[in-house]
């Protein structure tokens, strides 16, 4: 698998797709990659587009791309000597479903290491959502093991998550995750929290990737809002049999070195040919901001139908903000709060202050400045009345 060439690996894709689905292709993009930021922007962050930059952290000199790697896999070792033995890290039970999920559990480092090099025999243990900068961070360890890719450094998230406030007793987050999964780990068929865009680079070893074209996913839903768990599965099959008619996918190969480009929505599904690690993380800006604010009131709305019972309370609108926030991950009172900070970082040129990861164009502006009112509107209409004249005030200064 690691030295298919494109016609081999076309062959092989229409091979095994052809009893399941129609297939589609995205584009690879390849050394020296020399397209522009802003063509790029417009062509997969706009457009909305998956992608892959083929071998592209072979020009990026990460250390994890050394530290992280002995003899071709993954070095396991290395975490062990950054962290204490007892550092917890989050871990997937592959084969244990948790509503459309898997179960997730905590270990120690020493634990999972002692998996990793053991005979596994108590099953798949998939080592992600790990927020191993955040750990970094909070543990004093200076060790920086990689830098954002170019194209993907308008964070807006990330950014905001980093240099915001915290309330009382909050603890800092943000979506930077590390991945360490043995062969046949996989992530179910799903899209990205918020409907984010994400990236994947591959430091070591072979994914598989599903990819479903937008809006396909409907004919492999088996409620509302709810999907298989494994595209490729009998059910996945029966339900395009019975009624839906065909999913169009991709499925491609992402070796060493190789960073894939997750869009807005698009539903996957993850599988580790072999032993793997790669870095991951979910963002959003200007290109894809508009959605997150569509997919936020989608989603209240969910809220306000689960809760419907308590309408009549004088402090419904704010329970379900923080319903919200619990399950969404984000509330309209934090994304006023990240338009807020984006735009404020935006009037402070200073290399102090704004950093590459939020680097704003008049465009970038110019976007939250339409999606202000939108916010007004809403938060009118919810009644949030403190929020709202905030909104009006930021929408002012800003004019």
């Amino acid at each position: 698998l690691i030295h298919f060439t494109k016609r081999h690996l076309k062959k092989w894709l229409c091979l095994t797709m052809a009893d399941a689905s129609e297939s589609f292709e995205i584009d690879e993009l390849v050394a020296p990659f020399d397209i522009p930021y802003e063509e790029f922007y417009n062509k997969y962050l706009s457009e909305n587009k998956p992608c892959i930059l083929r071998g592209y952290l072979e020009t990026c000199n990460w250390p994890a791309s050394k530290d992280w790697v002995q003899d071709g896999k993954p070095n396991l070792a290395f975490f062990m000597k950054l962290f204490p033995p007892d550092h917890e890290v989050p871990v997937s039970l592959c084969h244990s479903k948790f509503f459309n999920s898997q179960e997730c559990v905590t270990n120690t480092l020493r634990d999972y290491f002692e998996y990793w090099h053991g005979d596994r025999k108590s099953g798949l243990k998939y080592l992600k959502d790990w927020h191993f900068v955040e750990d970094c961070e909070s543990a004093e360890i200076d060790y920086k093991a990689y830098t954002v890719p170019r194209y993907f450094q308008s964070d807006w998230l990330n950014f905001w998550l980093d240099g915001r406030d915290l309330a009382e007793n909050e603890e800092r987050s943000d979506y930077k995750f590390v991945y360490i999964g043995p062969k046949d780990s996989f992530t179910p068929f799903h899209s990205d929290v918020f409907g984010s865009f994400s990236w994947s680079a591959n430091i070591v070893g072979i994914k598989e990737w599903i990819f479903v074209l937008p809006g396909d996913e409907k004919r492999v839903e088996t409620a509302p809002d709810t999907y298989v768990y494994d595209v490729l599965s009998q059910q996945a099959k029966d339900l395009q049999a019975k009624h839906n008619g065909k999913v169009r996918m991709c499925r491609i190969i992402q070796r060493t070195g190789d960073v894939i480009f997750v869009p807005s929505g698009w539903f996957h599904q993850v599988r580790n040919v072999v032993d793997t690690i790669s870095i991951n993380h979910n963002w959003f800006n200007a290109a894809n901001c508009q959605r997150i604010f569509c997919n936020l009131n989608s989603e209240l709305k969910r809220v306000e139908q689960e809760i419907s019972d308590c309408s009549d309370d004088p402090q419904w609108n704010r329970m379900c903000q923080n319903l919200l926030r619990e399950h969404f991950g984000m509330n309209h009172l934090q994304f006023l709060d990240l338009l807020e900070f984006i735009l404020k970082k935006s009037r402070d040129k200073s290399k102090e202050t704004c950093q590459d990861s939020v680097s704003m164009s008049s465009q970038d502006v110019a976007t939250i400045q339409n999606i202000l009112p939108q916010l007004l509107t809403k938060l009118s209409d919810l009644g949030l009345n403190e929020e709202s004249e905030h909104c009006e005030s930021l929408i002012m200064s800003f004019s």
